[in-house]
C-alpha cells in the first residue's frame, strides 16, 4: 500500500506495529517535524527524529518490564476531517506475549499528510495523563 492511498486505519496499524516490534526508526519516520506532544504537565515540541527514538526506547523499556509485548489500535473516531489534514482519538490496547488486552490508553491525534501523501503524527495527546 503507497502512502497517498494509506486509510487512517491502515496508518494506525503501521504505527503501532512499530511500537510492537519495536522499530524506532519506524516510530520517528512517522512523526512530522517540528511535532507537538500536548499533556497535562504542558507542550512538548519535538524539533528531530532522535528526539522520538529516545522517547519511544524509555518508553519501550518501561512497557516490557510490565509485560506489556504489543499495542493495537481500537475505536478509531475522527473528529475531523480536511484535506491534508486528519484530527482524531482512538484506544491504544496494550497486548501480554499471548496477544490478550492488558489495558488501554487513550490518545488524540492530529495527522499530516504531506504533499507526496505520506501520513504523519503532528500532535499527540495522551487522554488519560
Amino acid at each position: 500500500m503507497t502512502p497517498d492511498n494509506e486509510s487512517v486505519d491502515s496508518f494506525f496499524a503501521r504505527y503501532t506495529g512499530y511500537l510492537t516490534s519495536g522499530d524506532l526508526d519506524g516510530l520517528a519516520e512517522i512523526y512530522n517535524y517540528p511535532a507537538l506532544a500536548v499533556t497535562a504537565r504542558g507542550c512538548a515540541a519535538i524539533a528531530e527524529p532522535q528526539q522520538t527514538r529516545e522517547f519511544f526506547r524509555q518508553g519501550q523499556t518501561y512497557y516490557r518490564s510490565r509485560g506489556i509485548e504489543g499495542v493495537r489500535a481500537r475505536d478509531i473516531v475522527t473528529e475531523a476531517e480536511v484535506p491534508g489534514i486528519w484530527v482524531g482519538h482512538l484506544l491504544l490496547e496494550n497486548l501480554d506475549s499471548d496477544g490478550s488486552p492488558v489495558g488501554t490508553e487513550r490518545n488524540a491525534y492530529q495527522v499530516v499528510t504531506l504533499d507526496d501523501g505520506t501520513r504523519r503524527i503532528a500532535v499527540t495527546t495522551p487522554l488519560d495523563a
